[in-house]
């Protein structure tokens, strides 16, 4: 009977509690591709009799192994988690008399302090108010002025506005992320046979790359060693690092 393989599965990732059991798992939303790389650092030693240098012993120095993900699902949670970041709610507000920069230039944009902005009211340094469409456009979802006619006002101008909710994510404001890594996998090269994956502890890099303009379906790629439990015993059988399970 044959034993090929060709996977796919839902991932999911969570957090870790005090007892190393996994906690709070979710799944990043479809991932492409989930790899497992390991590999050995030697050290080789070659005799020095025979007048070959033959090598005749090799020696583990260290063991280490990386995780891949291709995700591609741009969830403020996998984003959050790419770009060490943390992502925030902000709620609605509104803001009076926001100064633009001095000497503002016709056909220049200028961009406001929020974005998803309504009910704009933009005057100059008199009081005297502009006339949208015919002094300024606005672009409210970006929160954007470009002016069209500066006739004889005053700078600085002032806008005032309202401005909608929206979830910001920073980059770099957060330590390195550490997730357990499950996989429910299906075999489809075995009547979809199930196979379960886990990886105790994963220490993510920051995404490598991310492309904002694309003419292909956007996805990004995250990077992680894969570190040792120390909650698990040190057994032969199933170590400190992961499993893989065979549903039979």
């Amino acid at each position: 009977m044959s034993t090929y393989a060709s996977f796919q599965g839902r991932v999911y990732l969570g957090k870790r509690d005090a007892s190393g059991n996994p906690i709070e798992l979710r799944t990043p939303g479809n991932v492409a591709e989930l790899k497992l790389a390991l590999k050995t650092e030697v050290i080789e030693h070659y005799e020095s009799q025979s007048g070959s240098r033959s090598l005749d012993h090799r020696m583990i120095k260290q063991t280490s192994a990386t995780v891949t993900l291709t995700i591609e699902e741009f969830t403020k949670e996998n984003l959050a988690l790419a770009l060490y970041g943390h992502f925030v709610q902000s709620p609605t507000g509104t803001v009076t008399d926001e100064p633009l920069p001095a000497g503002v230039v016709i056909g220049d944009r200028y961009a406001l302090a929020h974005p998803k902005v309504s009910a704009l009211v933009v005057k100059d340094g008199s009081g005297a108010l502009l006339t949208l469409g015919t002094h300024y456009t606005a672009d409210g979802d970006f929160g954007a002025i470009q002016f069209l006619n500066l006739a004889s006002f005053v700078q600085p101008f002032k806008a005032s506005y309202s401005y909608g909710a929206v979830t910001e994510i920073g980059i770099f404001t957060q330590p390195a992320p550490e997730r357990f890594l499950r996989l429910e996998g299906i075999n489809t090269a075995q009547g979809n046979a199930k196979t379960l994956v886990e990886l105790y502890r994963i220490a993510f890099d920051p995404l490598k790359e991310i492309a904002f303009i694309s003419n292909e379906y956007n996805q990004f790629e995250l990077e992680g060693s894969l570190l040792a439990d120390p909650g698990k015993p040190v057994d032969a059988a199933l170590g400190q690092f992961g499993r893989l399970v065979q549903l039979l």
